[in-house]
């Protein structure tokens, strides 16, 4: 624990805390405002996975409804940079200098991670997912589709797969801050994949397997991925521990 986390008291944690989350509302509502002025083009490119169906509203509140809540959800989405970083800093003081570093370079990359998540699940997983779905209408079922209950579905499934694509990343920064141990992640890899099978299956709102299959396959493969990048580090700084003990039982020597 940092000296500066030493000297902050629960007061001090929580006026941070009160602080943290006021920029989040703020920074949230100005760009809920920014995405409800653009809400039709932002309708028009949520719809458009589902084609030629057309959407309803039931009750005279629901078209409205639909707009704001499209907006709120799309205004957290493009302050999810400050929601980020605000989380980092709220976090800094019980660090140290190097994990501080470590920390805010990781930054960069739980963006990217996330808006990549939000755009593999637009491009390639809500299309089949959709498709999949929709092929259970026959001559008894027609899909009559709400507006605000379609949107919700796809806002959500978006939003989840994009913060499951970040597990990846934040195994790598317990690995780094010496949490998560590589050999034993490594050795016990098939329950780690289960893990991962589980909380897709807890954070995807569809219970069919189609669309769990779909979001769990490219996070297994970036689990791979990070474990290879943990493993590199792990190399990476063993083989500099090995020099600075080579120079410093030179040092003790001479």
């Amino acid at each position: 624990m940092s000296n500066a986390d030493q000297e902050m008291t629960i007061i001090d944690h929580l006026d941070e805390l009160r602080k943290r989350i006021l920029i989040c509302i703020l920074f949230a509502f100005l760009f809920s405002i920014i995405a409800y002025t653009k809400s039709s083009t932002i309708i028009s490119l949520l719809k458009a996975p589902l084609g030629d169906v057309v959407l309803v509203f039931i009750t005279p509140m629901e078209g409205f409804m639909t707009k704001l809540k499209v907006a709120l959800l799309g205004g957290m989405v493009l302050a999810s940079p400050v929601l980020f970083l605000q989380t980092l800093l709220f976090m800094s003081p019980a660090l140290y200098k190097k994990e501080k570093i470590l920390l805010f370079s990781c930054l960069p990359f739980i963006i990217l991670l996330f808006f990549g998540g939000i755009y593999f699940s637009y491009q390639f997983i809500l299309p089949t997912t959709l498709q999949y779905l929709m092929s259970f209408s026959d001559e008894s079922m027609k899909p009559m589709l709400s507006a605000e209950k379609y949107f919700t579905f796809v806002i959500m499934l978006t939003i989840a797969i994009g913060a499951i694509f970040e597990l990846p990343m934040i195994m790598l920064l317990l690995s780094k801050l010496g949490i998560v141990n590589y050999e034993l992640l490594a050795k016990r890899r098939k329950y780690a994949l289960l893990v991962i099978v589980t909380i897709t299956a807890v954070l995807t709102p569809t219970p069919d397997a189609f669309t769990l299959l779909a979001v769990a396959v490219p996070l297994i493969l970036l689990f791979e991925i990070s474990l290879g990048v943990m493993y590199l580090y792990h190399k990476i700084a063993g083989s500099r521990r090995n020099e600075d003990e080579e120079v410093s039982e030179e040092i003790h020597n001479s």
